[in-house]
């Protein structure tokens, strides 16, 4: 009876082990309802967001649109702001830009070539506006 039991057992782990590495080798099934809501990017211009909302730590030289709305923290020449709505805020340590549709998160300071996040999740756009809203209202005038 014993070296029944030992074969047994032996057929029953072999089975079990190649299970095993069959299900461990397996990839994983890519999911056809899964779309990315974000894209990474180098090149980008605030022209081609529409109604822009701004929060920069620093802007530098960069042309921005009479419709925006921009809350800095730092600006190195305050011309570029001009007809430009524009408030200053000390408690920024973010760079991003709101759109209607979409908003591009960015890595460092607000300037041409810098990489950037494109975000079109709604969850992301609506806490982005949130803070955008906070950002803004507690921002002093130029």
């Amino acid at each position: 009876m014993d070296p029944i039991s030992l074969l047994v057992g032996f057929i029953i782990g072999l089975i079990a082990a190649t299970m095993a590495i069959e299900f461990g080798m397996r990839k994983p099934v890519e999911s056809t309802t899964f779309h990315s809501t974000a894209r990474l990017t180098y090149m980008w211009s605030l022209s081609e967001i529409k109604n822009p909302s701004v929060v920069a730590e620093y802007l530098d030289e960069i042309e921005i649109p009479k419709n925006a709305r921009v809350v800095f923290k730092e600006c190195k020449d305050i011309k570029i702001l001009k007809d430009i709505k524009a408030r200053k805020n000390e408690d920024i340590r973010v760079n991003f830009v709101l759109g209607d549709n979409r908003a591009l998160i960015l890595s460092g300071p607000i300037k041409e070539g810098q990489m950037g996040i494109w975000i079109i999740d709604p969850f992301i756009l609506r806490k982005l506006k949130a803070e955008f809203e906070r950002l803004w209202n507690k921002g002093t005038e130029l």
